[in-house]
């Protein structure tokens, strides 16, 4: 029986490489943070996350409390930080029913970044006496221009946190603007201010957790007296920036797929949507099911290659929702075979850093493009 769809290929020897590789380059005393946002890079949250505490991980960042959620459900042990602020202008909106569930578990951190958000849920856990503080931490904005309290309203709203008894501070931490850049000045600034809006917190509360750094940042400014890193892209091989590559990272994902179908045309035939490929010769296509509901770009058509029985080969025509075509007429195939759509060897062009390039976008883009439809399995 042909399988339906591709399959996501998980390395978990690679995941582990990537991770020894930042623990290398960072202080004993930095614990390291994985990013599992969007379905860990579309890696699959269910298939990564519980093999990241073997792997040296401490703490796991999430954007939203439904990930936080997701994420407490297939691991143990490990704090949980939903990094999107949690915003309380309506005291009411967000308490139905009371209590939500992410407060029953004790790994779920909070993020605030303005002081009645922080006023209103003291008193509303103060209210229904909540049996123990609340962790949260403070984003700060030092230049992203996005979420985050501003630098010089951060010590303001870290003192109102602090004397909020239902409130426990337990971490403070911004996001670099330039971080896979090296020696980037923008950096050198934002973790200058950083510390200075924070040094005085720190001095108090030495358990304080502060954290800034991404797979950029945490390799090229390791010396940064932080207290955890949150490593994203780089945790699953793929490059901050193709301009200044981290060396020796290990893609941890392959997209296979089975030909499904095989097609001897003679030449001057179209192939495909719009017929963007017409056959200049006697050739032979076979169709793979997968497509950009995959995950499979669009733009990738009549641009890119897949690896089949050893060979390169190009994909051909348009690529649709559900289907991809190759021209194997300089292949001896049949229909079953296994072809690589996406390679894990970093060299190579089909690798998901490249592709993302042919399609003038990133590889974050790409990997978080990963559909629900494939097969995630660890190899």
């Amino acid at each position: 029986m042909i399988a339906q769809g591709g399959a996501l290929l998980l390395s978990e020897s690679r995941l582990r490489h990537n991770v020894r590789l930042f623990r290398q380059r960072l202080a004993p005393r930095v614990k390291l943070g994985a990013v599992v946002k969007a379905n860990a890079y579309g890696h699959g949250l269910n298939e990564v996350a519980p093999l990241l505490p073997a792997a040296g991980i401490e703490w796991l960042c999430v954007y939203s409390l439904a990930e936080a959620l997701a994420a407490a459900a297939i691991t143990a042990g490990m704090p949980i930080l939903a990094m999107a602020p949690v915003i309380l202008h309506d005291p009411s909106a967000p308490w139905s029913p009371w209590p939500p569930a992410w407060l029953q578990d004790e790994r779920i951190r909070i993020t605030l970044t303005d002081e009645s958000s922080a006023r209103r849920l003291a008193a509303q856990l103060a209210e229904r006496r909540f049996p123990r503080p609340l962790p949260v931490h403070v984003q700060i904005d030092t230049g992203l221009t996005r979420h985050g309290v501003a630098a010089d309203d951060a010590p303001r709203l870290l003192d109102c946190i602090a004397r909020l008894p239902p409130l426990r501070l337990e971490g403070v931490f911004m996001q670099l603007s330039h971080g896979e850049e090296p020696d980037h000045p923008a950096c050198r600034r934002q973790l200058e201010i950083f510390l200075e809006r924070t040094d005085r917190f720190k001095t108090r509360r030495p358990e304080l957790i502060r954290h800034a750094q991404n797979s950029g940042g945490s390799w090229h400014w390791p010396e940064a007296p932080l207290d955890l890193v949150r490593l994203g892209i780089g945790l699953y091989g793929l490059q901050p920036s193709l301009r200044h590559p981290l060396r020796d990272l290990q893609p941890v994902a392959s997209l296979v797929a089975p030909i499904a179908a095989l097609h001897a045309r003679p030449r001057g035939v179209g192939v495909g949507y719009g017929h963007l490929f017409i056959t200049a010769r006697p050739s032979r296509l076979a169709v793979v099911p997968v497509g950009y509901a995959d995950g499979y770009p669009r733009a990738l058509s009549n641009r890119a290659e897949a690896l089949v029985r050893g060979h390169r080969v190009p994909v051909v025509g348009r690529i649709s929702m559900d289907q991809s075509v190759l021209d194997v007429t300089d292949v001896a195939v049949e229909i079953g075979d296994v072809v690589t759509l996406v390679d894990n060897d970093p060299a190579s062009p089909l690798c998901l850093d490249r592709l993302a390039s042919l399609c003038d976008t990133i590889g974050y883009e790409l990997a978080t493009g990963f559909g629900p439809r494939l097969v995630r399995r660890m190899v």
